[in-house]
């Protein structure tokens, strides 16, 4: 169990800060907390797996299959694998990523 788990990372000026979650909640799956600055971005890439992203503080730009979509607090939504997206935080935000096991993965 983690309490106050956004407060495990924290904002730097003109910078993206992460942390992962995945050893701390004894999981093989990735999780990160993101913490991003204004007007910080990830660039875009192809998802290898399915994601979902839970906006913990603040609204990111999400850019997905040349489609913008502001993402609010509190907001989840899943990126499927072979998706195109990127991300840009419109003011200070903090982002929970968890990448999920593929199919064949489960059932090896």
């Amino acid at each position: 169990m983690i309490e106050n788990f956004p407060n495990l990372v924290n904002y730097y000026d003109q910078q993206i800060a992460s942390r992962s979650l995945s050893q701390k909640l004894s999981l093989d799956e990735n999780i990160t907390l993101y913490a991003f600055d204004q007007g910080e971005s990830i660039s875009r890439e192809t998802s290898t797996n399915n994601k979902l992203l839970q906006i913990v503080e603040g609204r990111i730009l999400l850019n997905c299959n040349q489609e913008k979509v502001e993402l609010k607090k509190e907001t989840l939504i899943a990126i499927h694998q072979g998706q195109v997206f990127g991300l840009e935080a419109i003011e200070p935000s903090k982002l929970l990523l968890i990448d999920l096991p593929s199919p064949q993965d489960i059932y090896r």
